[in-house]
């Protein structure tokens, strides 16, 4: 960060490096640190007409204007819930990472140089990277070092990204060398390209009947599953949308529910969506619904709520881990891979389903509350390569 070293002089900085400086035009630039030394005299008046960069970021606090404990406090709340709370959660897992990297390299994390991520993400795509130190992955494993896919590397990369906004400094992507990194993204995209899809299976009308069918129990557990399967695939619920669900934002209707999500991932603003969910007949989510609430007796709060290992009821909403948890449990017991299924598999079969039955892109697409067309097409694309095909006449 470049400012004239005449203010760099009044605010009492002392330079660190005074003499064979590196030079812009027929100005110098100086690395400086803050001190409370006076200067010499014959120096500042030398010095005056130069620029000065900061060797930290905050060298500059006596020079800019800080907010007052309570203005920040309010600014940093309100510049947190700009993103979602899943994707900060990411972006804070992401960035643990990279400062592990970079502390085990003897780089420096913030702020990085494009090299140093280019650096990191191209060992993401050809080897992977787990810490030295002791670190956990989700439930309870060790993590290993394993190549990632583009997507993930792509997430990575944001973080970075993010962090780095988020403490005042110039992203990689926008420093003067950013041009490499792009190259380096482009590459690993492009090598890349074809690895497997990561996408999991879609649990679609049949499938989701076979998980239904499997859970015959009468117990809360039982009661729970089944409406949290029902519910989640009818809605075409993203799993942080199932699980924030409560009594009091469902309503009945003649024929059905109507659910209200008052904020989602494409919804930051809360907006709000009603989500209508039919009363069906063949996998009956209203009945599901209904006689979860009846059995647990629920009539405030979160609706799909944590169970203890004994079966007994809390006031506590599941986590979206426990969702993904309930559909794998379902699709094992249906007889299906379950490394196939994951939570979102519900609101992947639901459109899936619907592309199937010929349903108006644009219904699902309010349904399902995508940003665009494009990603509802993407549940359809498959099942519509084969429906009146060019072909069909003569193969």
């Amino acid at each position: 960060m470049l400012i004239p070293a005449r203010i760099a002089l009044a605010q009492k900085w002392t330079f660190a490096y005074p003499f064979g400086a590196a030079k812009r035009g027929n100005r110098r630039i100086l690395m400086i640190e803050h001190t409370d030394v006076s200067h010499d005299a014959e120096i500042d008046m030398k010095l005056a007409g130069d620029l000065v960069v900061a060797d930290h970021g905050g060298a500059l606090a006596t020079y800019l204007p800080d907010l007052a404990p309570d203005d920040r406090e309010r600014v940093d709340g309100y510049v947190a819930r700009a993103s979602a709370e899943a994707t900060l959660r990411a972006y804070q897992s992401d960035w643990r990472l990279f400062c592990a990297w970079c502390e085990e390299s003897g780089y420096r994390s913030l702020p990085a140089t494009p090299a140093i991520v280019a650096a990191f993400l191209t060992l993401l795509a050809e080897r992977g990277f787990a810490p030295r130190t002791p670190h956990r992955a989700r439930g309870g494993r060790e993590a290993l070092a394993k190549p990632l896919g583009r997507s993930t590397i792509g997430r990575r990369l944001s973080a970075i990204v993010f962090a780095h906004r988020a403490a005042g400094f110039d992203p990689p992507t926008q420093q003067l060398d950013g041009a490499r990194l792009e190259k380096a993204m482009r590459a690993i995209r492009r090598d890349k390209r074809d690895d497997p899809s990561g996408k999991k299976r879609p649990a679609d009308g049949d499938v989701l009947r076979d998980m239904l069918r499997t859970i015959d129990g009468e117990d809360l557990r039982s009661h729970r599953d089944r409406a949290l399967l029902a519910i989640g695939m009818a809605g075409a619920f993203r799993r942080s949308e199932l699980v924030a669900i409560t009594v009091g934002r469902v309503s009945d209707d003649t024929r059905g529910l109507l659910v209200r999500v008052p904020t989602s991932k494409t919804d930051q603003e809360g907006r709000g969506h009603s989500v209508a969910i039919p009363d069906g007949r063949r996998l009956e989510p209203v009945r599901h619904y209904r006689a979860w609430l009846e059995k647990a007796a629920i009539d405030r709060g979160p609706v799909f709520r944590k169970l203890t290992p004994q079966g007994r009821l809390t006031e506590q909403p599941m986590s979206a881990q426990g969702v993904a948890l309930v559909v794998k449990a379902a699709a094992r017991s249906a007889g299906y891979p379950e490394a196939l299924f994951s939570g979102h598999s519900l609101r992947a079969g639901f459109l899936t389903e619907a592309g199937r039955q010929n349903a108006n892109l644009f219904k699902m697409r309010e349904h399902s509350r995508h940003a665009s067309i494009d990603m509802v097409a993407e549940y359809v694309r498959d099942h519509e390569r084969f429906r009146e095909h060019a072909g069909e006449g003569f193969l």
